[in-house]
């Protein structure tokens, strides 16, 4: 599993000319970091003198945005692995009519599937991201910066997963699905640039 390895050797794996890991996983393993970063400034808020107002508050977004962060940590895996399902599948036997039929199957399950994966990173993304103005708002002034690192880490992920979704989209035959597909991309496009500049105008404002 990717996340078994050293950091080192993911980002070897990463740089060959093997085809994954590649951007899906990347996407994730950059908005689980950015989870991460979240979840810390809400432990480092949460218990410190100053913040009593906002130690319940905090305490409840970091149950919330770890349960996230360990998805996303999952997901890195979850990524690389429907990609090779579906080249896999792509050579499957194609010589009789009964093959023929059950490779196109498979083909469009794995399709499917390479689909789904980086669309669950993507909403988890967005999710977290709408927290982070108000952790802008409120965290440990002295880890602000890390909310701001986090949110940017969010918004890659979350572009980079959705720029997966989309290559994945001329694959499938469904075009109801696609159409489906192409509408949520673009609902979970709608307000990133608000959430992101709300939070960074706000870390700034605390540096």
């Amino acid at each position: 599993m990717l996340t078994d390895l050293t950091l080192t050797e993911f980002l070897k794996k990463l740089g060959s000319k093997a085809p994954a890991p590649g951007g899906g996983s990347s996407a994730a393993l950059a908005a689980s970091l950015g989870a991460n970063l979240l979840s810390m400034v809400c432990q480092l808020t949460a218990g410190k003198a100053g913040y009593e107002d906002y130690w319940d508050e905090c305490r409840r977004e970091d149950t919330e945005i770890a349960e996230a962060a360990e998805r996303l940590r999952r997901l890195i895996n979850e990524d690389t692995e429907a990609f090779n399902e579906l080249m896999a599948s792509f050579k499957l036997p194609k010589e009789s009519p009964e093959e023929k039929t059950a490779r196109r199957d498979e083909i469009q399950r794995c399709t499917r599937r390479a689909t789904e994966v980086p669309l669950e990173t993507a909403r988890l993304c967005r999710s977290l991201l709408t927290k982070a103005p108000r952790l802008a708002l409120i965290g440990n002034k002295n880890a602000i910066s890390d909310i701001g690192v986090g949110a940017l880490l969010l918004t890659a992920g979350l572009n980079g997963a959705l720029l997966n979704v989309q290559i994945n989209l001329g694959g499938l035959k469904d075009e109801g699905l696609v159409r489906e597909l192409k509408n949520t991309v673009k609902n979970l496009q709608e307000g990133v640039s608000t959430d992101l500049n709300a939070a960074m105008t706000k870390v700034h404002e605390r540096l």
